[in-house]
């Protein structure tokens, strides 16, 4: 080495900085983490509440599925009871407790999700009601079919009505 301070080979390494550590993370970071976390637990509250308020249509649902497999012939007058018990929960009693008849059958095909089919609704009810037997074993599965349809598209409602 020379003495003469202009002399490249006097020159020394870059001193660099030590790395930066991975932990602790920035105050930033646990701010978004703390919001995700918040985020998350709302939306889980959200989801757990709505699984137990739509517990009443799976347990409609189940009996649907029970009255199905049994085969009996008064399958219309059971889906009619199981819908108007399911339909009160979802609506409330003062819009569907005094519904017979007619008023029942148009109420379901009025409250059903669109798309749904609910042609058996009006003819199999009817024949409830009116005291008529009703002997066909087709209506009675559309029927059924119709009701779980509906049960589908009442997710939702006992939360939307409770807050």
């Amino acid at each position: 080495m020379s003495a003469d301070p202009a002399d490249l080979s006097n020159l020394a390494d870059l001193a660099l900085p030590a790395p930066v550590p991975f932990w602790p993370p920035a105050a930033g970071v646990w701010i978004v983490a703390g919001m995700a976390g918040a985020m998350l637990a709302v939306a889980g509250w959200r989801a757990l509440r709505r699984f137990w308020a739509d517990a009443y249509l799976r347990s409609a649902a189940a009996e649907l599925d029970a009255l199905a497999a049994s085969g009996k012939p008064d399958t219309a007058a059971a889906v009619s009871a199981i819908l108007k018990r399911a339909a009160l929960v979802a609506y409330g009693r003062e819009q569907v407790a005094s519904l017979t008849g007619g008023a029942w059958a148009a109420f379901l095909v009025r409250t059903a999700p669109a798309g749904t089919p609910t042609d058996a609704f009006p003819v199999e009810l009817g024949h409830v009601f009116s005291g008529q037997d009703r002997a066909q074993t087709g209506g009675q599965t559309d029927l059924v079919a119709e009701a779980k349809a509906w049960l589908r598209g009442q997710r939702g409602r006992a939360v939307a009505r409770s807050g």
